[in-house]
């Protein structure tokens, strides 16, 4: 018997085969995962990489791209200076070539190395001399960070007296014969960049002309920058400043940083855009993604280089904020959509493809399990989409129960220009874990390089995901981060000089966001050419101190201190001392969440994770693959049910299996006015003393001083429902709850319906804690609706909260 799917005959056997067995086409090596296999798919990786690299080479160079498809060389619109989103990182000066010279390095292509920096070193005299309009931002992160990357791998890597493998040997000679000239051309580029910084408002102009400075440049190009804009900057310039002595690069990006900083809300939220001119906010918006994304992850990113504590209290403070204000947690899944700076109310129905660099950043600063929640949700999308939309959906608002929705009503924007966002997040995940899952999804994305964005001169990304339409360009990151990202995601037996840790271990090192290695120690600033100082002269006094230097605003702006709140009648709680609910979580780096004992045996934790079609479920409105993809998940690209994989990396009696779905109702709702308590404390209650029993607070309760300015989760626990603990609600539990409040006969309660309170103010609410407050009179709005029983328990429009009750001491 012969069927039809997806317009294909299949035999009906194999097709049941399938179904029962979710059997997808194997690779090569069918998910085996050994050193072989591995090594294989790192090999791939690298003929992918020189197959781009050549098409460049061939047909692009020294322009600043190919275009993949139609095999042109691609630079800057001269005729049409407003078109930002191609001259923002164009400016003919070979930008694929002067973006990948660490690519090079990683991926040991010695000829093609050499090759670069003789053509670099015959042109550096004028070769940022070009009258063109570039951003700032992308120059910065682009070119000065390849420049200042490249300069510390040849100067800081292969001069010390350690063996290393023969292929290294051809990297040895080639910086035994490197003389600085990188860092001079970093210094040529810092000092046409930053005037875009002296600016009356402190506040930098987004673009500036490379020849003429900010002559030339249209008002209408500089109306207005991004957070990410004005901040970003600060890691490359900091690091030039060190590294030449001439601190005027540090100065000035310092001072727009912290003055950006002192400018943030009360909720401790960074607006995304401002005018320069103005020297105001022009919106109270703030996300994770696009326009604020590497604001967080330089604040985080400079603390580890330069062992900055000022800017590691930046990250903690940004990072408690979007916790707070913005986190959207549900069945392990984790998102940060856009909220207002001023209030925290959900600004957008969608998340972007930026944003999901930040598991990543979540990897690096220890926080494990909130990064593998976060980077579920862009595996689901990758499932369904076979990559990631600019915009997606996550929620859709439609009451028409009967709508049947399409994958273009959840792609805001069609794009996917081969973002390295998603194998960047993929790759730290795995260095972190070493669970064969991330490998799989490479091996995935690797594939789709090979089959689906492969064009005849490079690769070529998505323009329109609706329609599958191809997308003839290739911007410099694809080879600088995402095929960089892959390859050393496959890096298994640490050979690439970044993993080894005789090399670089005691390097404070991180990748930058365009995935350039960067680093800083007191040894380099020894190293500096004596004609920095000559230059630096006049510009910042040589003899200044970091007192001095450090603008003061750092000083009066980093740390927001706790508030204290008094007890009416109580000097002290007894026998509990109050805590920050997020200090663990910021004083440790977390271990690692997925390890179980495997026996000696190949295992996936993702496969004993409860929740591994969580998000499945939650976003169902939203995954649906596009009109022209197979609509089976069955064909290979829904990457968790791949039958190959399965078999190998569990065990025998492994169900694949999850959690019953809720049917409860939850909903957010904000307590008072969130602006009058802006940073709201939660605390956590922990014991002092040894006689804990007199007290009925016990651990793992919170303490919430006022029922002001808070976000609450709220679970609607309904007779016979599923709640989301995977609890069936039964009538016993909601008769104790009901009956600790039957003694106030004036309050009519529901006689089937409780709430929970499942999170406040981005603190989870453990199973049995309860939530304490003290004595509150209702406002006068709210009376009636909300009422208080002699026991203390809280009734919301008659409803009892199961775990917010008064504390009258």
């Amino acid at each position: 018997m012969v069927i039809k799917l997806a317009n294909r005959p299949i035999l009906f056997l194999w097709t049941l085969c399938c179904i029962l067995r979710f059997c997808v086409p194997d690779s090569s090596y069918n998910s085996s995962f050994t050193p072989d296999h591995i090594r294989y798919l790192k090999s791939e990786t690298t003929q992918l990489f020189q197959h781009a690299w050549k098409s460049y080479m061939d047909y692009g160079f020294p322009f600043d791209e190919v275009r993949p498809i139609s095999c042109e060389p691609y630079g800057p619109d001269y005729r049409d200076y407003s078109n930002t989103v191609r001259n923002d990182a164009m400016a003919n000066i070979s930008s694929t070539l002067l973006d990948n010279i660490d690519t090079l390095i990683i991926m040991e292509q010695w000829d093609d190395l050499e090759f670069a920096l003789r053509y670099l070193r015959d042109n550096q005299a004028d070769f940022f001399n070009q009258d063109a309009i570039v951003q700032v931002f992308e120059t910065t992160i682009r070119f000065l960070g390849g420049l200042l990357s490249a300069h510390l791998i040849l100067t800081d890597v292969t001069n010390k007296d350690i063996a290393l493998p023969s292929s290294y040997d051809r990297l040895r000679k080639i910086s035994a014969n490197y003389d600085g000239f990188l860092l001079d051309m970093a210094y040529d580029l810092g000092l046409r960049l930053i005037p875009s910084y002296k600016t009356k408002t402190n506040i930098p102009f987004p673009r500036i002309n490379l020849r003429t400075g900010l002559k030339k440049v249209p008002p209408s190009l500089q109306k207005d920058v991004c957070t990410s804009g004005v901040t970003t900057p600060v890691l490359e310039f900091t690091l030039l400043s060190r590294l030449t002595g001439d601190f005027q690069f540090e100065y000035y990006t310092q001072q727009s940083f912290w003055k950006l900083w002192s400018s943030k809300s009360a909720l401790n939220l960074m607006p995304m855009s401002i005018d320069p001119f103005s020297n105001q906010w022009k919106d109270t918006i703030t996300g994770i993604g696009a326009s604020i994304d590497s604001f967080y992850e330089y604040a985080a990113k400079s603390a580890i280089i330069f062992n900055d504590d000022a800017m590691w209290s930046v990250f903690h403070t940004s990072y408690k904020a979007l916790l707070t204000h913005s986190a959207q947690v549900n069945h392990d899944t984790m998102i940060f959509p856009n909220v207002g700076t001023e209030d925290g109310v959900i600004f957008s129905d969608w998340i972007d493809s930026l944003g999901a660099f930040w598991s990543g950043l979540q990897v690096l600063t220890g926080h494990l399990t909130h990064a593998i929640r976060t980077h579920v949700v862009y595996l689901k999308i990758w499932d369904y989409f076979d990559s990631i939309p600019e915009r997606w959906i996550y929620v859709h608002h439609n009451r028409n129960k009967r709508k049947k929705f399409k994958a273009d009503d959840s792609i805001a924007l069609e794009w996917y220009p081969l973002r390295p966002e998603f194998i960047e997040s993929t790759y730290y995940l795995y260095r972190a874990t070493k669970d064969p899952m991330y490998l799989h999804i490479g091996e995935r994305i690797l594939d789709l390089f090979n089959t689906k964005f492969k064009a005849e001169c490079g690769f070529s990304g998505i323009q329109n995901i609706k329609t599958g339409e191809r997308q003839n360009r290739m911007e410099t990151f694809v080879l600088g981060e995402t095929l960089k990202y892959l390859y050393l995601l496959f890096d298994e037996e640490d050979e690439v000089f970044l993993h080894r840790p005789e090399l670089m271990g005691s390097k404070n090192w991180v990748f930058s966001t365009e995935a350039h290695p960067l680093w800083f120690h007191k040894g380099l600033s020894k190293r500096r050419s004596s004609q920095f100082n000559a230059y630096a002269a006049g510009v910042i006094p040589s003899d200044i101190t970091d007192e001095q230097f450090t603008p003061a605003i750092i000083r009066n702006t980093t740390v927001r201190k706790s508030r204290m709140y008094e007890i009416p009648g109580h000097d002290t709680i007894p026998y509990v001392g109050k805590k920050d609910p997020f200090s663990d979580r910021f004083d440790t780096c977390e271990l690692n969440p997925l390890v179980k004992s495997t026996n000696g045996l190949l295992k996936s934790s993702y496969y004993n994770w409860s929740n591994l079609f969580g998000a499945d479920f939650v976003y169902s409105k939203s995954l649906i693959k596009p009109s022209y993809a197979n609509k089976t998940n069955l064909d290979g690209s829904y990457i968790e049910l791949s039958r190959s994989f399965f078999d190998k990396f569990t065990t025998f009696d492994t169900p694949l299996t999850s959690k019953r779905m809720p049917s409860t109702t939850s909903y957010e709702v904000f307590w008072g006015d969130i602006k009058d308590s802006g940073f709201a404390e939660v605390s956590e209650l922990t014991f002092i003393g040894q006689n804990t029993t007199e007290s009925i607070i016990l651990p793992g309760d919170l303490w919430v001083p006022a029922l002001s300015g808070l976000r609450i989760m709220v679970e609607e626990l309904k007779l016979g429902s599923i709640e989301s603990r995977n609890v069936v609600v039964m009538e016993e539990h909601i008769s104790r709850i009901q009956d600790d409040s039957t003694n106030d006969n004036s309050i009519k309660m529901a006689p089937d319906t409780i709430l929970r309170i499942r999170r406040i103010n981005g603190v989870e609410v453990k199973q049995g804690a309860i939530i304490w407050t003290l004595p509150f009179e209702p406002s006068p709005g709210d009376k009636g609706e909300i009422r208080i029983t002699k026991e203390g328990r809280i009734v919301i429009q008659g409803n009892v909260v199961e775990n917010l009750i008064v504390w009258y001491g």
